[in-house]
């Protein structure tokens, strides 16, 4: 019986699927979670935040978005290690944490509740924003159609042929928006005046606007659960052993999981890096265009449709606020799936019921945070840049969690060979510092101490 049982061990190592070598493999077979990520973040971050503090402090700008890419890598890279080491979504394993039971996973169904239907309000107004400058409709209008548009084919559709329309406009958008960096720099005096000016870093508007950024910028923390989910529905590394009745702990799989922890941080890296030069782009083109004159309120749409025209000319109006309006929309879309999603997962396993409908709380969900996202708007009206500073400060208070969350189960569940090394313990501590500070800026701008 042991004979048969090695003999058939042997068999399902040599059936393992090892990650391609070549960048060609790479992106055929394996490319794809970090680029659905960072469509979580292009649509607030990069269309509107990023001309916000680029039109409000010029190049400057850039630093603080460097500084607030590199303190949060840190949360993303301990998920993606998780996921391909240990074979599982980080939020699996948050019901081990220290303190009342599944105390963390109730607090992530928190934050796909509350905080995204914050946010798909927030990022549903500029969507409106955009659609009203296009459109005979009214901003309420523009907003109820577009986001029960949106909850109806979550709920109710297979929507990847819009998926990958919206997807397409948004990487056309991008490279434009790259392109327009070379063909219109901003001119030398804003460049050499705003590049090394460091402005009053005790004041309301620096505190509040970087604390926004650092909000959700490149997006929200917890997101970290969503690319988890994305990353395992491939199938790949540890969870592929598992799926085989196979035990990562066994050496003899070690150098597979190592590939396969090399190969899920690759792809992170390409769409992080992606999503950074998007957002330092834009922080240009701002400068150059708004600098020192903001978007608004109630030239959003207007402002950043602008954005290109120094480099392109007039007909970059319509392409800038059409490429606005596909990030602004997929964004919207892929917050409602990927929340309702999420919570359909959590919510059995925090109340230790498998046996729950997630379908049926999936759909639910979709239709809680339309509902109240229309709320918000009908209430506090058109006003998709202040709304999108203030929900994005709080993230910076509620999302912190997530990155202790995921050292504590990575250091806990990983095996010993793929546990982070000294040097990444380092930055963890230093980052997690940092992103702590940013906490602090988010609750002295929300309760009103600047």
């Amino acid at each position: 019986m042991a004979g048969e049982a090695g003999a058939e061990s042997e068999v399902h190592r040599s059936e393992l699927t090892y990650p391609s070598t070549d960048w060609r493999g790479f992106f055929r077979n394996h490319f794809g979670p970090s680029m659905l990520w960072a469509l979580i973040g292009i649509g607030a971050s990069h269309i509107v935040l990023a001309p916000t503090l680029g039109g409000t402090f010029g190049l400057f700008a850039v630093w603080l978005f460097a500084l607030i890419y590199l303190a949060k890598y840190g949360a993303w890279e301990l998920g993606i290690r998780y996921n391909y080491g240990v074979g599982g979504n980080p939020v699996e394993a948050y019901g081990d944490l220290p303190g009342p039971n599944n105390w963390m996973q109730w607090f992530t169904v928190a934050v796909f509740l509350v905080a995204y239907a914050g946010i798909t309000a927030a990022v549903g107004m500029s969507t409106a924003a955009f659609v009203e400058a296009l459109t005979p409709l009214s901003f309420p209008q523009a907003f109820v159609a577009l986001v029960g548009l949106a909850g109806v084919l979550v709920l109710f559709t297979r929507y990847s042929l819009l998926e990958k329309i919206l997807l397409g406009f948004t990487i056309a958008l991008g490279l434009l928006i790259v392109l327009g960096v070379f063909v219109g720099p901003p001119p030398s005096d804003v460049a050499i005046g705003t590049a090394f000016t460091v402005p009053d870093l005790t004041g309301p508007v620096f505190v509040g606007l970087f604390a926004a950024a650092a909000g959700f910028a490149p997006t929200g923390l917890s997101t970290s659960v969503l690319i988890g989910s994305w990353s395992m529905a491939k199938g790949e590394g540890a969870g592929e052993l598992r799926d085989r009745g196979l035990d990562p702990e066994d050496e003899a799989h070690h150098d597979y999981i190592r590939a396969w922890i090399q190969t899920g941080r690759r792809d992170f890296n390409i769409g992080y890096a992606f999503s950074f030069v998007l957002i330092v782009a834009m922080v240009v083109l701002a400068a150059n265009v708004l600098y020192p004159n903001p978007p608004a309120d109630a030239n959003l749409a207007v402002a950043i449709g602008t954005i290109l025209s120094d480099s392109f000319g007039e007909w970059s109006y319509y392409a800038m606020v059409l490429g606005a309006f596909a990030a602004l929309y997929s964004t919207v879309i892929t917050l409602l799936d990927g929340a309702s999603r999420a919570t359909g997962d959590i919510v059995p396993m925090a109340v230790e019921r498998p046996d729950l409908d997630g379908e049926r709380i999936r759909k639910a969900v979709v239709v809680a945070i339309v509902a109240v996202s229309i709320g918000v708007v009908l209430t506090l009206g058109a006003v998709p840049v202040t709304f999108l500073i203030w929900i994005s400060a709080i993230l910076a208070i509620t999302e912190i969690l997530f990155y202790p969350a995921n050292w504590y189960v990575v250091r806990e569940h990983l095996p010993e060979q793929f546990q982070p090394s000294r040097r990444w313990v380092a930055y963890y501590a230093i980052s997690l510092a940092v992103v702590l500070v940013f906490g602090l800026m988010g609750a002295a701008h929300e309760f009103g101490y600047v």
